[in-house]
């Protein structure tokens, strides 16, 4: 928290942020997670609960523009496909501005934070009322592009995550006093006949935002960045 105000106390002379609604979706891997632990696995290998194929993520997007041609952001989303998953997620992200044009930008970046997941069966499963959660630490990298007017900004970008479970709670009765607990890393000194937990939880997307905030440009002398009263002004004083 120190040193996010820290960064917030260098901010660029433009004072350029904003905070607008966010919506996005997964593309890879086709089937989320990129491997189910074989704690949701019965003994010939099949899931006992359901990967995702398709998703939709909504939430909330802010950023913040420092003065040395990056800025701060964060993120916090709700995930879900409508069936068997949902996902909440937050995470706080510095990026690059790569290009310094006056409307558009591109940039690069990354983040971390939190986040949980819980997976659901089929109703057409061997353990219909089977589930697992999975609470994780995400690190994300993403590029994109903005382009802005005075007041709003339209951010697209593509990313990818990387989850690392912290701990994964499987129930095949659907209660909590009957899950099994496992890590997502394989344990080395696990005996012959005990199940491995490993798992891969990453995903690659695109996400679009619309900020509501300020993007004016002060050391412009754009029409763009000017209000219709200042613009007036400037022509009386040319006559």
């Amino acid at each position: 928290m120190m040193l996010f105000l820290a960064l917030v106390g260098t901010a660029s002379a433009e004072n350029w942020w904003g905070v607008g609604p966010m919506i996005g979706t997964m593309g890879l891997p086709v089937e989320y997670p990129a491997l189910m632990p074989p704690l949701a696995q019965d003994g010939d290998g099949d899931n006992l609960v359901a990967p995702v194929l398709f998703d939709l993520r909504a939430g909330a997007h802010g950023v913040y523009y420092l003065g040395n041609g990056s800025r701060i952001g964060a993120r916090l989303h709700l995930a879900g496909n409508f069936s068997t998953w949902g996902a909440q997620e937050g995470t706080i992200e510095w990026d690059w501005i790569i290009t310094k044009e006056k409307q558009f930008q591109v940039f690069a970046g990354l983040g971390a934070g939190f986040g949980h997941d819980r997976f659901g069966a089929d109703a057409e499963s061997k353990r219909p009322d089977a589930y697992l959660d999975v609470t994780y630490f995400p690190v994300r990298a993403q590029a994109g592009v903005l382009w802005r007017d005075r007041t709003r900004a339209y951010e697209g970008n593509l990313f990818g995550t990387w989850h690392f479970a912290g701990e994964q709670k499987f129930s095949k009765t659907g209660e909590a006093q009957d899950e099994e607990k496992g890590t997502a890393v394989a344990d080395p000194f696990a005996t012959g006949g005990q199940k491995s937990d490993a798992a891969l939880y990453l995903a690659v997307g695109a996400e679009i935002t619309v900020h509501f905030g300020n993007f004016k440009n002060k050391s412009s002398k754009s029409k763009d960045d000017k209000d219709d009263k200042g613009g007036k002004k400037s022509k009386k004083s040319k006559k």
